[in-house]
């Protein structure tokens, strides 16, 4: 890596940071139930809140890194993200907590947005995609190691302590950052104060309806007024966009084809991706009957395998092209998915194992020369903006992978919290078809981004 190792190591640091903070949690949560002593219902929004507010604000820290700088902006990100951290552990009520959550999820778009970047900037394009990869692989390290971590924390010392650790650390990636990443060049522009008010209020009205939708449901009248007043503002949104000298994110950057079939390829993946991530805990230990450690440690073969492939999938791509390998990795990942479809209450370790190794693959496979794609379509200008889209497009891929999975399966008759019958795993089975369909939209939008006669290989 060269003149860039350092760098890249401050910017992998704070992605696995970031993800880690993401998944850690979710162990924690009946432990911090008890202690504050709030319900199961009002815990859903220490998860909530962190989720509508990294999502919400990704576009807002991609401007500001673009306008700001990116070195800027990701310190200021590690900062607030040791500081949420902090305020996690030591919150004395429900309300602290939440309030110490979002600050954490402003610190992590931040470094979100404007980690992929700096990569970008400052490693050649014929190495672009190895830096991508690496930084890949630090995501899906941290939400892999955040489960099991997060239990041995909470079974040796206290919930408090999930926190505590990302604390310290986000402090040494702020100070290895102050001496390591490099000094960009500060542009000028202003903040669109109109489209930022138009944003936070259309995002995560729309994120917000399609998370409690599984709840509320999906017709119901809540789930559309909402999901129709969020779709309206961000309508209103897009025309203040076109239309301001200084926009909060430039549209302009769907214009090139590479830029938005990446872009649209990885929402696909990621609605592939978590639709099977929702389902599966339940089918292996309400149709298998396994354990939750041996569940844990399947489900943990798929995040591996990605964390394994990412990087040298990204060096590949520097070498032969990006399109070619991202479209037979999503093809892989829809191989993958239909062997899922398949599994019963017979199905054999082995079975359920090597099916999770074929997903992580083609996700593997996918991430890195796509996130590669993306950013190399952007100019150097918008890069932190292509950051934020990049990562948007997981979070908002996350959020539809859910929500029509499950409404899929309880629409086929599949149901939780009992034993498994041949109807749920015929529910299971259909959404997993839709997951294979929607990673091969992604496959075949990948191979035709740029047309038949496009450059890239």
């Amino acid at each position: 890596m060269g003149a860039g190792a350092k760098p890249l190591v401050v910017i992998c640091l704070g992605t696995l940071l970031s993800a880690l903070a993401g998944s850690i949690v979710s162990l924690a949560l009946p432990a911090m139930g008890r202690d504050l002593g709030i319900s199961i219902e009002d815990s859903r929004w220490i998860v909530m809140a962190y989720l509508l507010a990294i999502t919400s604000l990704l576009p807002v820290a991609g401007r500001l890194g673009d306008m700001l700088g990116h070195r800027r902006v990701y310190l200021a990100g590690n900062a607030a993200f040791a500081a949420g951290s902090a305020l996690c552990g030591l919150v004395p009520d429900f309300a602290f907590i939440i309030a110490a959550r979002v600050l954490q999820a402003a610190g992590a778009a931040m470094l979100m947005a404007t980690g992929p970047a700096i990569a970008t900037t400052t490693f050649p394009p014929e190495r672009r995609g190895q830096a991508l990869g690496l930084l890949s692989t630090s995501t899906y390290v941290g939400l892999t190691a955040g489960p099991p971590l997060g239990g041995l924390i909470i079974a040796g010392l206290d919930w408090r302590y999930t926190f505590f650790l990302a604390a310290p650390l986000g402090a040494l990636v702020l100070s290895a950052g102050i001496f390591w990443l490099p000094r960009g060049e500060r542009r000028k522009g202003s903040l669109d104060v109109e489209g930022l008010l138009l944003l936070l209020i259309g995002l995560p009205s729309v994120l917000f309806a399609l998370s409690e939708s599984q709840r509320w449901g999906l017709r119901s009248a809540r789930t559309l007024t909402l999901l129709g007043v969020g779709i309206l503002v961000l309508w209103a949104f897009y025309r203040t966009e076109r239309r301001a000298t200084a926009p909060m994110f430039d549209f302009g950057l769907f214009r090139s084809r590479e830029f938005s079939g990446a872009a649209l390829a990885a929402v696909f993946n990621y609605v592939a991706l978590f639709a099977i991530g929702i389902l599966l805990p339940f089918y292996l230990t309400e149709s298998r009957g396994l354990t939750e450690r041996t569940a844990g440690v399947l489900l943990a073969t798929q995040s591996l395998t990605m964390a394994l492939v990412a990087a040298p999938a990204g060096w590949l791509s520097d070498r032969i092209g990006s399109r070619l390998l991202a479209s037979a990795g999503m093809l892989v990942m829809a191989g993958g998915l239909l062997c899922v479809s398949t599994l019963d209450e017979q199905s054999s370790i082995a079975a359920i194992a090597g099916s999770q190794v074929l997903i992580g693959l083609g996700t593997g496979m996918f991430i890195s020369p796509n996130s590669s794609s993306l950013m190399g379509a952007a100019p150097r200008s918008l890069q932190g903006q292509a950051g934020g889209v990049m990562a948007l497009a997981r979070n908002f891929g996350m959020l539809l992978g859910v929500t029509a999975s499950t409404a899929i399966f309880q629409f086929q008759g599949g149901n939780t919290g009992r034993a498994w019958t041949d109807s749920d795993l015929g529910a299971m089975s259909a959404a997993l078809w839709f997951a294979a369909a929607s990673a091969l939209v992604a496959s075949l939008t990948s191979l035709f981004r740029k047309g038949f006669s496009g450059s890239d290989r």
